[in-house]
This record gives C-alpha cells, sequence and structure tokens, in this order.
C-alpha cells in the first residue's frame, strides 16, 4: 500500500507540473520564460530552497548556466567542465545524483554556504544530453529516490517543449532575416556611392538588429592599415579617422582570423580598445564584427554595436552578419573598380566600341537599346571580379552567351570555360558529372573520371537552369563557394579556383518558400545579379539580329539574301516572341533557307502572322495552309469541323492527330516556361521523344 501511495504521490505531482507548463505555455512561447516557470515548479514540489538549470554548449564541453533561482549573482553566469562538480558528473554520466551532506562529497562545488544537500538529473532529448537541472537545500538528506524519478520524467518532457519552442523561435528568426537579405540584395547596385550604399544596408539592418553605431573598415594595403570607408549612427567626425593594424583590437583579430565574432559586453571585454569612445561608463553594448571576402582573400571587416539583449540570438545574427557581409563585398568591388577606371570614362569607351563596330556588338551579343547597353556596361565592369554571378532571364535570351563574355573578358580567359545545363542531366548523374568519381567508388566506376568543376578549375563554369538542381547537391555547390574544394565520389577534398556563373529563367525566391532552392546557396550566388532583358523589351535589336540571322544563315546555305522589307521588320517588330532571340533565330533560318526570292518579305514569315492573329500565341493553319480540322480555345480542344475533316480525305487521322499533338507540346512547352524537361514529364514522355517529336512537326517556339 505504502508504494502505491508514494507512486499515486508521483504521478499527481507529474500531472500538476505538465498541467502548469501547458498553461505557461498558452500565455507565452519564449523557451527562457518556461525554463525559469519550470525550475520554479520543480522547486515548489521537491519544497527545494533554490536551483539550476545549465544547458551543454554546441561543442558539447562545457555546461552553462541559464536559469538559477535562490543562488548568488554569480551562479547565473556558471560555467562547469562536463565532469566537474555534481552536475557535470551528471552530464558525464547521464544519471540522476543525490548528495545527502555535500560537506562529505569532495567533487561538491559550493555556490551558498548554507546549503548541504542537492539532487542533479539529466536532461535527456531523443537519447541526447541537453542539460542538467540542479535543486539544492538547507536540510541534510532532503531529496528522495521518488523525487529522482519525479525531476528525471518532468526534466525530460520539459526540455522536449524547450526544444520545440527553441526550434520555432529560430525559424522564426531565420525566416525574417531572409525577408531583410532579400531587400537588401535590390539595393547594392542602386548608388555606386560606398557610404551610401552602406548606410541604406544598415538602415534596412536595423528592422531586425537593434543597431547602436556600425562601422566598415577597408584594407589599405599601402599603408597596411584598417582604415575607416563607412559610417551608420556616428555623428562625430573624429571617429572617421581611426585605424587599426592588422591582429591589432578586436577589429584587427577578426581581419587577420577570417572568422567572425560577438562580445556579450565590450566594457568587460580586455581586447576591446573602443578607439570610437562608443562605449562609456554609463553605457555597455554587445559587439559584432565580422570579416568581408573577395575570394579567399580578406579585404575588410564591418561592425556593429547593439543592446546587449540581442545576446540570446547571437548565433543566428552571426549567421545572418556573414551573408550580409557577401552583400557589402558586392558594393566594395564596384565601387573600386569605379575608382581605378572610372565609371564616366567606362560607359563612354563602351558606347564607342559599340558605334564603331556598326553592329552595336559586344561579344557575341547585339543590342543598341538602352537595356542591352546598360547591360554591356555591366558585363564590363563585372568581368574581372572574382564574385559569382546570376543570371537571371526567361528562356532564349542569351543567357549562355552572357555567361561567355564574362568569361572571355576577363583574366581567366585562356583557362577553361565550361557550361552544363543542369535540367538535361539526370539527377542521379549531376552530382558525378560536376564532382567526378574515383575507380571503385560504385559499380561501373571502373576508372577514375574528373568532374566538371576540376577540368574548369582555374576558369570559369557556367551552370544553366541551376534552379533545376537537387536539394543534396546544392548543398555541395554551396561547399565548392563558401571553401573553395571539391570533393569527389569517393575521393579525397581538393582545392579548386573556380568562378562560378549560374543562370536561371524560374523565380528563387519562390522556390525558397516552396522549399525546393536553399537560401544560403540564393545568397552566395546572387553577389552579382544580371538581369537579361527578353526580346519584347527591346525591340529596337530586332533589326540588328535579324541582319546578323540573315547574314549567318544566307554564308551557312551558299544562298543569296539581299535584304528584307520594310513590312517584313514591322511584323517582326509587332510580335512578342515568348520564345526570346532563339525563336526569332529559328523563325530567320528556316526563311532563309526556304526563300527563292532573295529578299524576305512578309509571306516568308506566315507563321508569325497566325500567332499575332490568336489570342493565346499558339499557331494555327491558314493562308497558305488547309483549315484546321478542329477548333482550339484557351486549354482545350473542342468541336471536330466537320466540313474540314472532307478536305482531308485520305489522311484524316494523321493531319488531326498531328495537329493535336503539336497543340499540346506548344502548351506544354508555354506551361512550363520552354524548359524542355519539365514540358516532357507533364506531357508523360521522354525527353529525348519531346525533341524527336519537334523536329518531326517543325514546330517553333
Amino acid at each position: 500500500m505504502a508504494k502505491l501511495k508514494h507512486q499515486s504521490k508521483i504521478y499527481e505531482n507529474i500531472l500538476e507540473v505538465v498541467t502548469n507548463l501547458t498553461s505557461l505555455m498558452n500565455q507565452s512561447q519564449n523557451a527562457q520564460y518556461l525554463l525559469e516557470k519550470f525550475l520554479d515548479e520543480c522547486i515548489k514540489i521537491t519544497e527545494a530552497d533554490s536551483g539550476s538549470i545549465m544547458l551543454l554548449d554546441e561543442n558539447k564541453e562545457y555546461l552553462n548556466a541559464i536559469v538559477a533561482i535562490g543562488l548568488n549573482k554569480e551562479s547565473s553566469g556558471m560555467k562547469l567542465k562536463i565532469g566537474e562538480g555534481i552536475t557535470g558528473w551528471v552530464a558525464k554520466h547521464k544519471k540522476p545524483r543525490i548528495i545527502d551532506d555535500a560537506y562529505n562529497e569532495k567533487d561538491y562545488i559550493r555556490v551558498r554556504d548554507d546549503l548541504i544537500s542537492e539532487i542533479a538529473v539529466p536532461m535527456i532529448y531523443n537519447d541526447d544530453i541537453i542539460g542538467v537541472l540542479s535543486l539544492d537545500s538547507k536540510k541534510p538528506s532532503a531529496f528522495t529516490e521518488e523525487d529522482a524519478i519525479l525531476l528525471q520524467i518532468v526534466a525530460n518532457l520539459s526540455v522536449a517543449i524547450f526544444v520545440k519552442i527553441q526550434d520555432n523561435e529560430l525559424l522564426k528568426i531565420r525566416e525574417k532575416f531572409h525577408k531583410i537579405l532579400l531587400e537588401i540584395s535590390s539595393v547594392i547596385t542602386k548608388s555606386t556611392n560606398l557610404q551610401e550604399v552602406f548606410e541604406e544596408i544598415m538602415t534596412i539592418t536595423q528592422k531586425v538588429i537593434r543597431i547602436h553605431r556600425s562601422t566598415l573598415f577597408l584594407y589599405d594595403k599601402k599603408d597596411k592599415l584598417l582604415k575607416v570607408h563607412a559610417t551608420y549612427g556616428f555623428h562625430n567626425e573624429e571617429s572617421k579617422s581611426v585605424v587599426y593594424e592588422p591582429g591589432e583590437g578586436i577589429t584587427g583579430n577578426v581581419f587577420l582570423n577570417k572568422k567572425p565574432v560577438f562580445i556579450p559586453s565590450a566594457k568587460n571585454e580586455p581586447g576591446f580598445l573602443n578607439r570610437m569612445k562608443i562605449v562609456t561608463e554609463d553605457l555597455d553594448l554587445g559587439y559584432y564584427c565580422c570579416p568581408i571576402l573577395s575570394g579567399v582573400d580578406v579585404v575588410g571587416v564591418f561592425s556593429i554595436f547593439t543592446h546587449i539583449y540581442e545576446e540570446n540570438n547571437s548565433k543566428e545574427i552571426l549567421e545572418f552578419l556573414q551573408i550580409l557581409s557577401t552583400f557589402i563585398s558586392q558594393a566594395i568591388t564596384i565601387q573600386k573598380l569605379i575608382e581605378e577606371e572610372t565609371q564616366p570614362f567606362i560607359a563612354e569607351n563602351i558606347r564607342l566600341r559599340l558605334e564603331l563596330s556598326k553592329k552595336y556588338r559586344f561579344g557575341n551579343l547585339i543590342g543598341k537599346s538602352p537595356k542591352m547597353i546598360h547591360l554591356f556596361e555591366q558585363i564590363q565592369l563585372i568581368a574581372d571580379s572574382k564574385s559569382s554571378v546570376l543570371l537571371i532571364g526567361e528562356s532564349g535570351t542569351g543567357k549562355e552567351l552572357i555567361a561567355s563574355a564574362i568569361h572571355y573578358n576577363s583574366s581567366r580567359k585562356e583557362m577553361p570555360f565550361i557550361k552544363i545545363n543542369c535540367a538535361a542531366i539526370p539527377e542521379t548523374l549531376l552530382e558525378s558529372e560536376l564532382f567526378g568519381y574515383k575507380k571503385g567508388a560504385f559499380t561501373g566506376a571502373t576508372s577514375d573520371k574528373k568532374g566538371k568543376f576540376e577540368i574548369a578549375d582555374g576558369g570559369t563554369i557556367f551552370l544553366d537552369e541551376i534552379g533545376e538542381m537537387d536539394l543534396s547537391l546544392q548543398a555541395k555547390l554551396l561547399r565548392v563557394l563558401q571553401e573553395k574544394e571539391i570533393e569527389p565520389i569517393g575521393g579525397k577534398t581538393k582545392k579548386v579556383d573556380i568562378r562560378i556563373i549560374a543562370a536561371t529563367n524560374a523565380n528563387l525566391e519562390e522556390l525558397i518558400q516552396q522549399k525546393r532552392f536553399r537560401p544560403d546557396l540564393y545568397y552566395r550566388l546572387n553577389v552579382i545579379r544580371l538581369e537579361i532583358p527578353p526580346l519584347r523589351e527591346r525591340k529596337e535589336d530586332i533589326l540588328l539580329l535579324t541582319k546578323y540571322f540573315i547574314e549567318k544563315y544566307a554564308k551557312e546555305n551558299e544562298k543569296e539574301i539581299h535584304s528584307i522589307t520594310p513590312e517584313a521588320i514591322k511584323l517582326l517588330e509587332s510580335y512578342d516572341w515568348p520564345g526570346n532571340v532563339r525563336e526569332l533565330e529559328n523563325l530567320i533560318e528556316r526563311a532563309v533557307v526556304l526563300n527563292q526570292s532573295g529578299i524576305l518579305d512578309v509571306k516568308d514569315f506566315k507563321e508569325i502572322l497566325n500567332k499575332i492573329q490568336t489570342d493565346n500565341n499558339i499557331p494555327t493553319m491558314s493562308d497558305g495552309f488547309i483549315a484546321p480540322a478542329f477548333s482550339y480555345e484557351g486549354s482545350e480542344f473542342n468541336e471536330l469541323n466537320t466540313h474540314s475533316l472532307e478536305l482531308y480525305e485520305g489522311r484524316v487521322y494523321q493531319t488531326v492527330i498531328s495537329e493535336i499533338e503539336k497543340k499540346l507540346i506548344l502548351y506544354a512547352l508555354k506551361r512550363s516556361k520552354y524548359i524542355k524537361t519539365k514540358a516532357a514529364k507533364f506531357l508523360g514522355i521522354n525527353r529525348n521523344t519531346l525533341d524527336k517529336r519537334i523536329k518531326e512537326l517543325n514546330i517553333e517556339y
């Protein structure tokens, strides 16, 4: 009976703690607050005098006091090694421990002279030790085995709640940071003035971090000093003359070690030199300092003074600031290029070269529209940078040509330029294609094979349709960007020196929201972003492009095409070109091959006439063709036209089926934004089959 009463009492106490915790969760989702209340409940139930909760650090080497009740002030910041004291012993052995008389225990660490007994239980989640709950009493033998059972159960329950709430808090924090980074990415190129860009970045960052002051230091190679180049929140001009040597103070050490740091209390940090006189007797601040990298080289550091309450999220803030540093690095790169060559002369030289070429060409790119001239200027500016580039544009806009122009106008032009389409290669083969493999790594690996990254060492790799890459491969690509190293399948890591240019016609921000693209990879790729205008937004270039393609395909096919009529040009300029330059090129090639008069006219572009006449831009058979045997509206096929069927006698089946198939393929291509892999998947056919049918049905898109 006595045993049953004991068990009943334990269950009652467990129920009471769980009920109270549930009630508290409805009031607050703050993990720190819930731990404090949980500790208070445990003290009340066991009639203890004091207690603490200590949690393991990331490396699982130390216990840090997170919550303390009834102990001295020093206890709240207490730090113990695993195995040290009663609490450390419990963490090491993952077992509860009861101390009846502390004076008889050699490993007892005294925090209050009047405390005699102690009970400590491990806090375990998913078989991992998270921390230790300790309670103390002024009475000897104050705790029993029943107390240990009770505390162990409620400690494990509470730590599960704590971990889940903490994870939710981290997700909310990271989501908030993600939105801020997206906003910052749009302001980097708004100004060429570094002070203005830095101020704009910090103003936006202020939405998630309460910034007191912020400073950007850049390394002067000539004077071998870190000098102030931009500030936020400063009104004292003298502060801007402050300098640091590499290795001097927190700022100099971050520059030297290439690692970000967080100082919870700048006033109490011996290494903090306070040369800007920001911290005073009455004002103590937290201090973040982060290196700014250009490739593998450190070009400077930026620091943020913030209020001490931010300390709880210091790890997440440091992660955020490391990504933010890549945006600042981009702004610095642009500023340096402008200082070295001065932008007005660069722009003027580009325009002069374009005019002298008469064809408005930059490498293999053609255009005289304002958007293309601006794009040529951007390519000239960023060509010699080490930063990764993200090309955004619809299918057929010439992203591969732009990547080629960047490479062949850079200092890497004598080194390899490797192109790979991430959507064209099956996921199972893409990893070995990119990273290579060692002999025996898997069945069929009969010899070593170099991956594209290794082949591109010293040069540039162009990753087209990056949005189609599998998430697991995205993680490996992130390592290439961050660490500049690759790991072949079954092999050891190797250092590589490559510049990555990625391209997509997908909305990567939407893919991030759908958990199909890693945000950290997006920020690494999006250091320099070039948006390629579709052909419908640069119609001034249609005449130039048309003349170029006529000359090219007339020469290839040994034909004499003397000119194109103004009416034909007007027709081409009135079309929206969903397939962009690629569609225009295919159309001109066909017109040149089929033309017999030596002059291209409207009649050579009947397909365009048909497309313009339909609201949905899907071609119908008209003019020189027999009227279709069915009508098409929106995304549905309507009734067969029986009168037209009579005109197809002897070939009704072939004609109608071919026309339906053609329209289905065009619909699938349009629906998938002209990505063939997606279109084939939608239709339920093989990619090679789709390519074959497009060719056989002579589909232009």
